[in-house]
């Protein structure tokens, strides 16, 4: 059991009805993920790239409600597909104090079904951190819906 710091950690947990594999590929597929991440009255990824190895990088953008473009990058860190992938996250909206930290998604498929875990941990402090709470609520939802 991981220990985590609620001021600089935020743990989100979903049961996904599709298998793991699938899962994993819309969170990893470049031509996948702009067609489920974000909606109109939010914002939107528009494009992926990666390189889906373990030092590898990644890099997001897209289109915020106000029409303002933004990225989100990183690199890879742990990737056991369809299991584990952990990522680093440097967005380029936020605080200005806003460090780079860690998304992790563990996946656990049971009959076709996946249970879903996101740990991003360190944050600054709890503001930034429950401004991505809200956020991840709404990713897991739309993650969900698209491969379901």
């Amino acid at each position: 059991m991981t220990v985590t710091d609620p001021a600089t950690t935020l743990v989100r947990e979903i049961t996904i009805n599709a298998p793991a594999t699938k899962v994993f590929a819309a969170l990893t597929d470049p031509d996948q993920l702009p067609k489920w991440w974000g909606d109109d009255n939010t914002y939107h990824c528009t494009h992926m790239e990666r390189d889906l190895r373990v030092g590898g990088t990644w890099k997001t953008t897209g289109i915020g409600k106000d029409g303002a473009e933004f990225t989100v990058e990183g690199k890879y860190l742990s990737i056991d597909s369809p299991r584990l992938l952990e990522y680093s996250w440097l967005p380029s909206f936020g605080t200005p104090h806003d460090a780079e930290t860690v998304v992790r998604f563990e996946l656990t498929e049971r009959d076709g079904v996946t249970h879903l875990r996101l740990t991003h941990s360190g944050f600054s402090g709890s503001e930034s951190r429950d401004q991505h709470d809200t956020g991840w609520a709404q990713v897991l939802g739309w993650l969900a819906a698209y491969v379901e």
